[in-house]
């Protein structure tokens, strides 16, 4: 006996049906961290082109609509994927410390320019694996950036940044132009940020013996020194135009 139905009926009541499914879903903190490590996997081995939502479901042990139920779409898995990657290699790192973070606020601004200094250099020469899934993933997202990117910058990057440009600002001479101000902060997080990038290279080019004198203490240390000596440089010159001009 042939359906009464017109034509296409029944398929909007099955895609009614599946989206009823998706939204009566249960919440499953598991499902969404099993998701969030398989997308992570996947993502850090083939990229956000190749890599599959078909691939991370059977990873996760988890059907299609799951993606959607939790995250909305391949891109939305991509950016929290990202996301969590980027906790996990800090997580254990001075800049999320609560007590560090107080340390920034705290004591004179060279105080707290060595404790921005320290903390930053502890991330970046803290002993991570690079083999590690979180670590491929956010060297793959940093060498091309994303939307997962800029929502680092605003929630993570861009915080840390401005600490700094504040720290800078009541340790330069009063009316430094604020892009030479930046400069000096890219300055600081250059230096700071060499030691995670060249880690490997390093113990290349040193010997053993010298290589362990190389600890984060005496890192952050000869960077602050770096750093105090340019703002010290800039305002004796400063003065010395001061004195020159006292006298015409």
């Amino acid at each position: 006996m042939e359906s009464s139905a017109a034509p296409g009926c029944s398929g909007r009541r099955e895609d009614s049906r599946k989206k009823s499914r998706v939204k009566r879903m249960p919440e499953d903190a598991a499902a969404r961290d099993r998701l969030l490590a398989a997308a992570i996997a996947e993502f850090a081995r083939l990229g956000y082109e190749l890599g599959t939502v078909r691939n991370i479901c059977q990873r996760a042990g988890v059907n299609l609509n799951a993606v959607k139920y939790y995250f909305g779409d391949k891109q939305g898995l991509y950016v929290e994927a990202v996301r969590a990657a980027h906790r996990a290699t800090h997580a254990a790192t001075a800049l999320v410390d609560v007590d560090k973070i107080a340390e920034l606020f705290q004591g004179s601004p060279e105080q707290r320019l060595r404790s921005f200094i320290g903390g930053m250099v502890a991330m970046s020469m803290s002993a991570q694996d690079r083999a590690d899934v979180n670590h491929q993933l956010m060297f793959r997202e940093i060498s091309n950036p994303t939307e997962a990117t800029r929502q680092i910058v605003r929630e993570f990057i861009r915080p840390h940044f401005e600490r700094l440009n504040l720290i800078l600002k009541d340790l330069l001479p009063a009316g430094t132009p604020q892009l030479d101000r930046w400069l000096l902060a890219f300055g600081v997080v250059g230096q700071c940020m060499h030691y995670k990038l060249a880690g490997p290279i390093i113990p290349m080019l040193l010997p053993d013996t010298q290589r362990r004198r190389l600890t984060p203490e005496r890192v952050a240390e000869h960077i602050a020194q770096t750093t105090l000596a340019a703002i010290a440089a800039r305002s004796g010159k400063k003065a010395k135009r001061k004195r020159a001009a006292s006298k015409e």
